[in-house]
Parts: structure tokens; C-alpha cells; sequence
């Protein structure tokens, strides 16, 4: 599977295609056939609003995903209005907002100390969406976390054991899969299916390497910069064009050759 909106529109119509239902954590059962879809955002909000558009028009009724956001992170901000309706976008399209709860912004020394914090980051994201979140998953999980199968009163954990011995779960983290999904769905080797995706590596078009991927995000995040100072510093395009940073940015590309 190649890292592209295509190849991921692809593999939803053969989901569809070979009987599985979509399904989210909270309506799905042991005994069913079927499919979880998760979306980790680490970086890119923007991103998974491109994911779900293409789940929104993937086929008559659309597919239903869960999108993890970060409430700690550096990489964008929640309480932007950009931000918000960007979330809210993906809510429109059929998508479901959990929490994506990164432990090591925190000192927790125990289970109570992590619920308290994962509770105050779950208020916080459901203030800035306008609804409940019930669902959570790990940012980075630690083994110590991942053999204690936590609970979390009132929410989902997803990555408790019922999702992981009950399922076949399949992963694309660090720009990887791990095994043939291709095949495992192609072949329905497994009846119910947890994968996960994070929309950062899709592209639309052609894939690009690892590398690329990550250096197109970096350089695209100096334009952002720009925007945002242009949006905060009067005469800006006086001082400094934004065309000037394209074309260093250009030559840049240039010189590496991509």
C-alpha cells in the first residue's frame, strides 16, 4: 500500500468490498465482522481533514473513523479557530474526536495521577469541539502503561487488550507497514480488523520517500510561520514577501534535487 490519498481511498472500497462493516469503538462487538478505523494526529490537522474527506466520499453512507487529537503538542493548537474548525470539519464528515494523550508531558508516578490528567485534557477537548469525547489512545505509549491495561472511567481505552486480543491490529507508524495490508484484507485472512493510520504520511498524487515527507513538512511549516506573523504583523509584505521564503524554499529543493 503506497502512501497516498489514493491508495488509501482504495483500501476503503475493498474493505467495503470484501464485507466489512465500519464500526468505532463504542458500537462495536466481540462477535462481529468488522473494522476499526483510527486516525492518530501527531502533526497535522489539515491532514486529517483530507482523510476524511476522502471517508465522506468513499462510498454512499461514507465511513465512520475515530481521529485522535493532541491537547499537548507543539505541532498546532486546538483553541485556534482554524483549529476548531478544522475538528469540526472532520465531525461533519462522519469522523468521531478521541483524545490522544502524550504521558510524557507529565510526571505520573500512578494509575490516579494518569486518569486525573487524562480527565482534564478530555474536558478541554470536548470544550473546544462543542461535544462529549469518550474515546482515548496513547501518544507513545509506555510499557508500563500497555501491561496494565488501564481503565479510564467513562471512556473507551483503545488500546486495551479488548481491542488488540479480539482483533488484528495493523499499524502504518513511523511511515510503516509492518505486514501485507494489502493482503490481509484482499484475502480476509482476519474477521475483525483494528488499523491504524497517521494522515501526515498521505499524500495526494505521487508518494514521496520518508525523507521528502518529512522535509516537505518542514518547509511548508516556515510558510505557515509566515502566515501566521502576516496575520499579526501590520505591513508585513513590506518588510518581508512571502515570496522570498518560496524562493529560498525553491532553492533549497533545487539543490537537494527533489
Amino acid at each position: 500500500m503506497q502512501f497516498t490519498c489514493e491508495s488509501y481511498a482504495a483500501m476503503l472500497k475493498e474493505l467495503h468490498k470484501k464485507g466489512y462493516p465500519f464500526k468505532n469503538y463504542g458500537d462495536w462487538q466481540e462477535t462481529d465482522c468488522s473494522v476499526i478505523l483510527r486516525h492518530d494526529v501527531d502533526f497535522s490537522l489539515e491532514k486529517a481533514v483530507l482523510l476524511s474527506e476522502i471517508e465522506k466520499s468513499a462510498f454512499p453512507g461514507g465511513v465512520q473513523a475515530t481521529y485522535f487529537v493532541l491537547v499537548s503538542t507543539s505541532f498546532y493548537n486546538i483553541h485556534t479557530r482554524t483549529s476548531r474548525n478544522q475538528m469540526r470539519r472532520i465531525i461533519e464528515n462522519g469522523g468521531i474526536i478521541g483524545l490522544h494523550f502524550d504521558e510524557t508531558q507529565y510526571d505520573i508516578p500512578d494509575g490516579h495521577t494518569m486518569l486525573k490528567y487524562v480527565r482534564e485534557e478530555t474536558d478541554v477537548l470536548s470544550s473546544a469541539i462543542g461535544e462529549q469525547v469518550n474515546v482515548v489512545s496513547m501518544h507513545r505509549p509506555s510499557e508500563k502503561f500497555l501491561a496494565s491495561n488501564m481503565e479510564f472511567p467513562g471512556m473507551i481505552n483503545s488500546y486495551s487488550e479488548t481491542f488488540f486480543k479480539s482483533m488484528k491490529y495493523l499499524s502504518d507508524s513511523r511511515r510503516h507497514w509492518r505486514e501485507n495490508v494489502d493482503e490481509i484484507i484482499s484475502d480476509r485472512l482476519y474477521e475483525r480488523l483494528h488499523i491504524l493510520t497517521h494522515p501526515f504520511w498521505y499524500m495526494q498524487g505521487q508518494e514521496l520517500s520518508l525523507k521528502d515527507t518529512l522535509r516537505n513538512a518542514i518547509l511548508q511549516a516556515s510558510l505557515n510561520h509566515y502566515d501566521n506573523l502576516d496575520d499579526n504583523f501590520r505591513d508585513m509584505d513590506a518588510e518581508l514577501k512571502r515570496a522570498e521564503i518560496e524562493r529560498i524554499m525553491q532553492q533549497a529543493s533545487d539543490q537537494e534535487g527533489v
